[in-house]
């Protein structure tokens, strides 16, 4: 009787096995093996490769650096990256899309059902889709970008490539254009600060000297100055006169009576010309005094030279600036441009059914040894 359960027990568990082997290893490697001789479509790869590079200091180009693996100063990092993001955006499909219906092409009917894109699809499920037909990478090392792009016939797939790279130079070309834009736009901003700075600065001094009627007042003090002293000289002159002549000659002289005049006169002249250098600037309505004037007007000179040599500043700088940007344009520097391919690379059925028959071996195998360690924990 226990021979009998032992041998009942045996075959059910034979049975399992077998049962268990056909549905979850044989069923699927059949179906895979169907699929991939007789459903599956031929996919055709067309690759490109490229290295976003900038122009050095000398104006040379960087193509050394994309073969030897140096990035060097000509490489730009930040827009590699861009690149890299753009050629599987929405942004790229829809470049793409204005000169070649993608939906169409990856909707056709001789396409078979797993690989095919439905029909009608919307942006996001071609931008999900597209994602699947179109393989990248990056090396940071030496700042080169490949990239392949399935499609299912040759002719569209070398199209497609062509594409992609066209609008990968576009937005290159785009990102450089806008840093050096950015650029001297900053620098042309100060310029116009400066320039400002400098109209104005003319400005208050020309008003100045219309309101106070006086090119440089600094000048007319001297001026006058030497006017005072002058006058000064001569009634020290004439004073010299009068002592000479003071024994030999009457007061009541007409010498010296023309002498003593000519003294009043010019002690006179010397208070007036002294009280206007005291006072010069000063107007009725309550202006300026000469020192004020002064300070005034040389604080004008000095805002007015600073502003010069800051709008010269700006001005090189700006020059400066812009020469850089000549200089640091990225571009695209193409090493390998689409071709035309001659031989589907997908799908690789034979190694694509055996990795089939590997999963189905390796999931089945774990699942029978956990089911019967668990029977056997039970009983």
């Amino acid at each position: 009787m226990k021979l009998i359960e032992k041998l009942k027990s045996h075959f059910n568990r034979s049975s399992w096995l077998h049962i268990t082997f056909a549905v979850c290893v044989l069923l699927p490697v059949v179906l895979g093996t169907v699929y991939y001789s007789l459903v599956a479509s031929d996919r055709y790869v067309a690759s490109a490769g490229f290295a976003v590079r900038k122009m050095d200091a000398s104006g040379g180009i960087g193509m050394i650096g994309a073969f030897t693996g140096l990035a060097g100063g000509g490489s730009s990092t930040s827009d590699s990256y861009i690149v890299l993001k753009y050629l599987k955006s929405r942004d790229l499909i829809n470049e793409i899309e204005k000169e070649l219906p993608l939906r169409e092409i990856y909707s056709e009917s001789h396409i078979d059902f797993i690989s095919r894109l439905k029909k009608n699809s919307n942006i996001e499920e071609l931008v999900g889709y597209w994602d699947t037909r179109i393989e990248t990478s990056y090396n940071p090392s030496s700042g080169i970008i490949t990239f392949d792009v399935e499609a299912f016939s040759s002719e569209e797939a070398e199209r497609i490539a062509t594409l992609v790279l066209t609008h990968a130079q576009a937005l290159v070309n785009k990102l450089s254009q806008q840093a050096r834009v950015d650029s001297v736009r900053s620098a042309e901003s100060e310029v116009t600060l400066a320039e400002n700075r400098l109209r104005e600065a003319l400005e208050k001094l020309r008003d100045f000297r219309e309101t106070e009627q006086s090119i440089d007042p600094a000048m007319s003090a001297k001026a006058q100055i030497e006017i005072l002293g002058g006058l000064e000289k001569e009634l020290t002159d004439v004073h010299t006169r009068m002592a000479s002549l003071k024994n030999s000659v009457d007061d009541d002289s007409p010498l010296m009576r023309a002498l003593l005049r000519q003294e009043a006169a010019l002690s006179l002249q010397i208070d007036e010309q002294a009280s206007s250098v005291k006072h010069q600037g000063v107007k009725a309505h309550g202006g300026k005094a000469l020192s004020e004037l002064l300070a005034t007007y040389e604080g004008l000179e000095v805002e007015k030279r600073f502003s010069e040599e800051a709008y010269a500043s700006a001005l090189a700088s700006f020059e400066t600036a812009r020469a850089d940007a000549d200089r640091q344009q990225s571009y695209l520097a193409v090493y390998n441009l689409p071709a035309l391919p001659e031989q589907a690379l997908y799908p690789r059925r034979l190694l694509d059914v055996s990795l089939i028959l590997l999963l189905s071996l390796g999931l089945w195998s774990i699942g029978t040894l956990i089911t019967y360690s668990v029977r056997d924990h039970i009983a």
